[in-house]
């Protein structure tokens, strides 16, 4: 259990809530997905909820460049990619 701290008035976020209100969860096509922002890299979770192999396509915004990393997973599978940047948009 985690406490926030009350410090001259204003509430300061232990770092378990910091972590927990920057996680990003969805689902495209074929993979459920998830991911927190990081400071220099980021990695992204997923799992292929169907019944059949699929592939997942990652962007990250790196700097100036867009940059797409791929997974070709098998059905029920689970995996995990980590990247430099933020992450822009994943489909699957």
């Amino acid at each position: 259990m985690t406490a926030s701290v009350l410090l001259a008035g204003m509430a300061v976020a232990t770092p378990a809530q910091a972590a927990s209100d920057s996680k990003h969860t969805g689902r495209s096509g074929c993979f459920n997905w998830s991911w927190a922002d990081g400071v220099a890299t980021t990695t992204v979770y997923f799992h292929n909820i169907c019944d059949k192999k699929a592939t997942i396509n990652i962007w990250w915004k790196d700097g100036q460049i867009d940059v797409m990393r791929a997974a070709t997973v098998d059905a029920d599978g689970k995996g995990h990619i980590k990247h430099a940047g933020s992450v822009k948009s994943i489909d699957g």
